[in-house]
């Protein structure tokens, strides 16, 4: 296990790691640098055979803002970003862990970063927390295979809800419609996530392992597709008049006026 890392936190006991996202100062927006150390844990937990549980969650009072405005910003404007493809991959890592992960979602969980916690296998949320994919508010197409998990988690009604809305979510109202699992007051969230990992992590894990490898089989390929295709129309949006009005408008906290150009 290493020893420390500057943009996330790790934490293990009795077989049960936490990965806590560690920007709290823009309520861990994502960012290539934190996305390589995601994928660098999971490298590690990989060959780690006295792993059991990976918790997933975020410093301070957000779980994941998504991603970081100046990235959005300088994508509407035209500047050359890494390609949205390449950014996601770093985050959904998480996906190739043979061991079940669970995010405990604390606070804000908006567009991305509700993505990355639908790519656990379980979610925890607080009872005040705020989650959606509001992707189609800011005038782009959802990304980092939000459009695959969603349907797989609530079917495919309810997830054209979630996505054609761009809706956020109550803590209640997103255990009401299944997009997670249990829900609790926001102090008590990691506990509970740790509570149901500790009943995880004392069954057999070749078995749990085994059974992780049953319930996803064939997700790979079909996951790497979704990808692909998010990636193509995410890249179109990017260039449309209203994406640009999309990220203005939510920089200057009003309404948007899509005009479909």
């Amino acid at each position: 296990m290493p020893h420390s890392y500057e943009h996330i936190l790790v934490d293990r006991q009795d077989g049960i790691v936490t990965l806590t996202l560690n920007h709290p100062e823009n309520l861990n927006a994502m960012s290539p640098e934190m996305g390589d150390e995601v994928t660098d844990l999971v490298r590690v937990l990989k060959d780690d055979q006295r792993a059991r549980v990976l918790i997933l969650t975020g410093a301070g009072r957000a779980f994941c803002a998504g991603g970081a405005k100046g990235n959005l910003q300088s994508r509407t404007a035209g500047v050359n970003t890494e390609p949205p493809k390449t950014f996601y991959k770093r985050f959904l890592t998480l996906r190739q862990l043979e061991i079940p992960t669970i995010a405990a979602i604390n606070g804000p969980a908006v567009g991305a970063g509700f993505c990355v916690a639908l790519a656990c296998d379980m979610r925890v949320a607080a009872a005040n927390a705020r989650m959606g994919l509001n992707f189609v508010r800011l005038g782009i197409h959802p990304g980092m295979a939000g459009t695959y998990t969603t349907p797989r988690i609530v079917g495919m009604a309810k997830a054209c809800e979630v996505i054609f809305t761009g809706r956020l979510y109550s803590g209640e109202e997103a255990f009401a419609m299944g997009l997670v699992n249990r829900v609790v007051p926001q102090e008590q969230v990691v506990a509970e996530a740790m509570t149901l990992a500790r009943e995880i992590a004392a069954n057999a894990p070749i078995a749990v392992r085994l059974a992780k490898r049953s319930l996803y089989k064939g997700d790979a390929d079909m996951l790497e597709a979704a990808i692909d295709l998010e990636s193509e129309y995410q890249a179109f949006t990017w260039t449309t008049e209203d994406a640009k009005e999309g990220i203005t408008a939510m920089t200057e906290k009003r309404t948007p006026k899509f005009r479909g150009k």
